[in-house]
Order: structure tokens, then C-alpha cells, then sequence
């Protein structure tokens, strides 16, 4: 029986997912109006591949990678919860890829979602990397902590200012 917690499974997902996640933003790139919000899903585009590249290589070389693939019962439940939400977030990216969002800052709020939720999966990965291989992991998660970042930051700067009028009187 395959256990689709183990690290090279969670491989998989994850390439799937950043697969999933660029041709979500590459819809949304293509959708919005605003020039900043525009630049930002085409950069976001643009690294997924660049993620789905790195973990794709990582899977195709599984054994200069990953330190070990424990046996079942091994398996940390942190783990196996942060690889089944994860599981979901693609199944959700496809979804909303589909149908679409009613607003730019609805948008910006799912890949909020979508970032973090690649942080902590990348994170709970990084126990199984070999010592020596886990700076290729960790440039992706601290990639993924500057798109977080940068999409607060615009969720921010999309948030309309508030006026203050004085009564006159």
C-alpha cells in the first residue's frame, strides 16, 4: 500500500500544486485591470514554475534528496495533517481556477491562503532533505515568505483610505 504521506508522494503534491497555482495566476494575471495587481500575478506565475521545476528535479533525484522514507507507522502527524490540507489546497486552487473570484482582494486573500499553507508543507518536508540538500528547500520557503509578504503588503495597499470630513457648521 502506498501512503500518500511519505516525502516523495508529498513531492508530487507539491508539484502539482505549483503547477496548479501558476496556471491559476497566469488566469488572473490575464483578468485584472490594475497594472500593480497584474505585475504581481505574473511574477507569482513565474515562480511557481521556477518551484515546479526545483521540486520536480528534487523528485526525479529522489535518493540525493531525501534522507529516507519511513515506514508507515513512522510517520509524524504533524506531517500527515500539513500533507492532507495540502491536498486540499490543490483541489481548491483548481476549483477557484475554475470559477473564478469576485474581487481582486478576494483573490489576493486566497494566495495569502495558498502561501502559507506552501510554507508549512515545505516545512514539515525539509525533516525528511538531507543536510546538505535542504538549502534548495529553504530557498523555496523563503521565497514563499516574500510572496506572502508581498501580497499582505498589496492586500494593504488595495484597502480604500479612509476619508475624514469635518462637519461644518
Amino acid at each position: 500500500m502506498v501512503n500518500i504521506f511519505d516525502p516523495q508522494n508529498i513531492l508530487k503534491i507539491a508539484i502539482d500544486v505549483e503547477g496548479s497555482g501558476k496556471k491559476l495566476y497566469e488566469v488572473l494575471e490575464a483578468k485584472v485591470r490594475d497594472k500593480k495587481v497584474k505585475a504581481m500575478w505574473k511574477y507569482l506565475k513565474e515562480q511557481e514554475e521556477i518551484h515546479r521545476q526545483i521540486f520536480q528535479k528534487m523528485l526525479n533525484n529522489i535518493g540525493d534528496y531525501i534522507v529516507y522514507a519511513p515506514s508507515p507507522d513512522e510517520y509524524n502527524a504533524y506531517l500527515k495533517v500539513v500533507a492532507s490540507e495540502y491536498i486540499f489546497t490543490q483541489e481548491l486552487i483548481e476549483k477557484k481556477t475554475r470559477e473564478g473570484f469576485s474581487s481582486d482582494s478576494q483573490a489576493v486573500d486566497f494566495g495569502i491562503y495558498i502561501e502559507k499553507e506552501s510554507i508549512l508543507t515545505y516545512s514539515a518536508l525539509r525533516k525528511y532533505v538531507l543536510p546538505a540538500k535542504q538549502s534548495v528547500l529553504d530557498k523555496v520557503i523563503d521565497e514563499e515568505k516574500k510572496h506572502l509578504v508581498d501580497l499582505v503588503v498589496l492586500k494593504d495597499q488595495m484597502k480604500p483610505i479612509p476619508t475624514h470630513r469635518r462637519d461644518v457648521g
